[in-house]
């Protein structure tokens, strides 16, 4: 209930606001008609209740009460009266909330994690389900969602990956639960920058190599060795794991508080370094390898699903490696990893991962300068899927047919139609390059389907 509301001309009804109890004059319901009228327009106007004198209800107005779902209370305490002693417990129920909230808003300023701030505002909304979310994706959550809840949500950051607080309440708790949130929100954003903070603290030994030297994204497989000094952050001769995480440029903001709070959760000693679109951390393993590797490919599998990010791991169990090898490493493997796949581990790629090393993205536009009559063709991609075959059978005709299932003679047509096509299959220095080239075109999108990946 927001507002009390004495009507003496049931025109007045027009200009209540939603959640109003409407109070309708004694002589205004002296006509039945006109209670009628006055359950309508409270209807309209999404009002919680008309109160009434007590010989104005009627079976057949309690009934249009009910169909409207408007509640129809009587008094015979005198309209005036009643109106009076409604405003004053309004009045006393405002104020109520008002130092209920300004005393959660004391505790709140006690609070230390977001997560401890999500559990009290929780409680708070009779243990209703609180999120904290970045870009549109649930970054922590507190509570359960309430049956017949509707989400009520609050900006706390500006940006493309601006934080948003919402929460899970009955409509009844509307109100509050905006003003509990908005009382929350300058905390919210105080923590995460103070995480934020934190995280380039602890990242400063492994950053500093990028300022250093200059490198960027695009050379970390390129890693000098004299770097080796600059990324140790754990004793020589440590077992060590590293993780890569590699994803578009414009992405990167959407993907990095989720990837902080997750490698936090799971790492919470170990620093997470950032360069301009990708993230890498060293872990030490210890006697616990095997577990270590599992979180790495959680944090791959579960956090970061559907955010197009592609990650790669190695491990070095002995901890006899140079620590920029094992950056190298780890950068290769994400390279080879597919955006939003498994992860990559260096130490289990094969050959066959090697024609993902030609980007999927970058291959059709290859592959027009190469091949432009092939890509030009309406038919390419079962012509290229035909040279693959044949190529992968060592140049049988018969064993590329039978992997593609077709017939002997289809398979002899789509290779001449390939060297129509000016793909050669006769130059033994060409295979390899046919064969790379033509896999990562065969994992690129059709051009009406083309998007950055």
């Amino acid at each position: 209930m927001r507002d009390v509301t004495l009507v003496t001309d049931v025109d007045h009804i027009l200009s209540v606001g939603p959640d109003s109890v409407v109070l309708l004059g004694e002589e205004l319901a002296l006509g039945g008609w006109v209670v009628s009228v006055a359950l309508r327009y409270a209807w309209e106007r999404r009002a919680v209740a008309l109160i009434v004198s007590d010989q104005s209800v009627s079976e057949t107005v309690t009934e249009l009460a009910r169909r409207f779902g408007v509640g129809l209370f009587t008094t015979a305490a005198g309209i005036d009266r009643t109106a009076l002693a409604l405003a004053r417990e309004l009045g006393a129920l405002e104020a109520g909330v008002l130092t209920r909230l300004d005393a959660l808003h004391s505790r709140i300023l006690t609070v230390t994690t977001v997560a401890d701030l999500l559990s009290l505002l929780s409680r708070e909304l009779g243990s209703a389900r609180v999120d904290l979310l970045v870009g549109g994706l649930v970054l922590s959550s507190a509570g359960e969602q309430p049956a017949g809840a509707a989400e009520m949500r609050l900006p706390v950051g500006p940006g493309a990956s601006a934080q948003e607080l919402a929460a899970w309440v009955p409509p009844a708790q509307n109100e509050v639960a905006v003003q509990a949130l908005s009382r929350a929100a300058p905390t919210v954003r105080a923590l995460l920058l103070e995480q934020e903070i934190h995280d380039l603290a602890n990242a400063a030994p492994l950053l500093s190599f990028t300022a250093l030297t200059g490198i960027e994204d695009r050379d970390l497989d390129e890693l000098p060795a004299t770097t080796t000094e600059r990324l140790r952050r754990w004793p020589a001769e440590s077992p060590l794991a590293v993780a890569v995480f590699r994803t578009r440029e414009d992405n990167a903001g959407r993907v990095g508080p989720l990837l902080s709070h997750s490698w936090r959760t799971m790492f919470p000693h170990v620093p997470l370094a950032r360069t301009r679109s990708a993230w890498f951390g060293f872990v030490p393993l210890g006697d616990s390898s095997a577990d270590v590797l599992a979180k790495l490919r959680d944090v791959s599998g579960v956090a970061l699903s559907g955010l197009r990010v592609a990650v790669g791991v190695a491990a070095d169990t002995a901890g006899g490696e140079e620590h920029a090898l094992l950056l190298r490493r780890a950068w290769l493997a994400a390279r080879l990893a597919e955006p939003d796949g498994e992860a990559v581990e260096f130490q289990a790629m094969g050959p066959a991962m090697i024609a993902r090393l030609l980007p999927a993205e970058d291959a059709r536009e290859m592959a027009e300068i190469a091949y432009p009559a092939l890509v030009g063709d309406a038919h390419s991609a079962e012509i290229a899927d035909a040279v693959l075959a044949y190529l992968d059978c060592a140049g049988s005709v018969a064993g590329a047919a039978e992997r593609l299932g077709i017939h002997r003679n289809t398979m002899q047509a789509r290779l001449r139609r390939a060297a129509e096509l000016g793909v050669r299959l006769d130059d033994p220095d060409q295979m390899l390059a046919t064969h790379l080239l033509l896999s990562a075109f065969a994992r690129s999108p059709a051009p009406s389907d083309h998007t950055d990946s």
